[in-house]
């Protein structure tokens, strides 16, 4: 016999118990859910979408970051190599610039004298203080530290740095400087900022008493030369005081500074070329 009862509007025939009915009705409110993993998947290919995404439009500036890093892991933040990266992508130089014209001028001092400075010859042998030329510039750092400032350039060619240091002489401010040709130093250079604060005469006196056996030069641009062919070019411009000490001791140095400025000191093509590649630089 076939059972059947009212329960509102439903009937239940036959076998379906009260207890059926509930696990049907449960059944059915379960499949009609979302399962939480879905959303966690859709999440996941959203965001790695948007990874891709960010990726592909800001290679042209994530690239070089990596490669930067990678230039200061391997040279170091002073190397020839990672100021130049900053040229090559139109970058400002991190670093200080030690001189605000081109290098390429303060060798052209040696080689082009200006017409009214006078010449003086000495029985000493001329040196750059306690730093010997030809020194490497791991030599120099680790004798004195990180530099204060930093320029490059190239000549023919061949790499030119020149770093910085900011001390003081008999409480005179002044900047020391380096100059490397292929990693090799060749020039170096005191600088005396402000001529307010200091004495034409306080500054030539050690020279001339080392150099020159303390002869009373008037001048205000001059050169000495010993018997090696090194020079020092002493100019003071009414605003700054400079000494540079040039080294001319080395034939393949010679041979690049020649190539670029040639035997008469007449502005080549190649000296024109290295102003230019400067200027540039300079205002990066």
């Amino acid at each position: 016999m076939i059972n059947s009862f009212h329960t509102g509007n439903i009937v239940l025939h036959g076998n379906f118990s009260l207890l059926n009915f509930i696990l049907l009705a449960k059944a059915g409110k379960d499949s009609s859910s979302f399962d939480p993993s879905m959303i966690y998947l859709v999440v996941c290919l959203v965001g790695l979408f948007l990874l891709v995404l960010f990726l592909l439009f800001s290679k042209a500036k994530l690239f070089p970051i990596i490669k930067m890093g990678f230039i200061r892991l391997i040279y170091g933040r002073y190397s020839f190599e990672f100021i130049e990266f900053f040229k090559e992508h139109n970058i400002r130089n991190p670093h200080n610039n030690c001189i605000k014209d081109e290098i390429s001028m303060h060798f052209y001092v040696f080689f082009k004298p200006n017409r009214n400075a006078l010449f003086f010859d000495t029985e000493s042998k001329i040196d750059f203080g306690d730093i010997p030329f030809l020194i490497t510039y791991a030599r120099l750092a680790k004798q004195k530290g990180a530099p204060d400032c930093i320029n490059i350039a190239k000549f023919s060619g061949s790499r030119i740095k020149l770093v910085g240091y900011n001390e003081s002489l008999q409480n005179m401010k002044m900047r020391t400087m380096f100059y490397f040709i292929n990693n090799l130093f060749a020039m170096g250079e005191y600088h005396f900022p402000d001529l307010h604060r200091i004495k034409r005469e306080e500054i030539l006196a050690p020279l001339t008493r080392k150099y020159l056996n303390n002869i009373d030069i008037q001048s205000d641009n001059f050169y000495i030369t010993d018997h090696s062919g090194n020079k020092i070019h002493f100019e003071n411009n009414g605003f700054s005081i400079t000494m540079r000490y040039y080294f001319h001791g080395d034939e393949k140095i010679n041979g690049i500074l020649n190539s670029v400025y040639g035997n008469t000191g007449g502005k080549s093509d190649a000296f024109i070329s290295a102003m230019k590649q400067e200027e540039l630089l300079n205002k990066l």
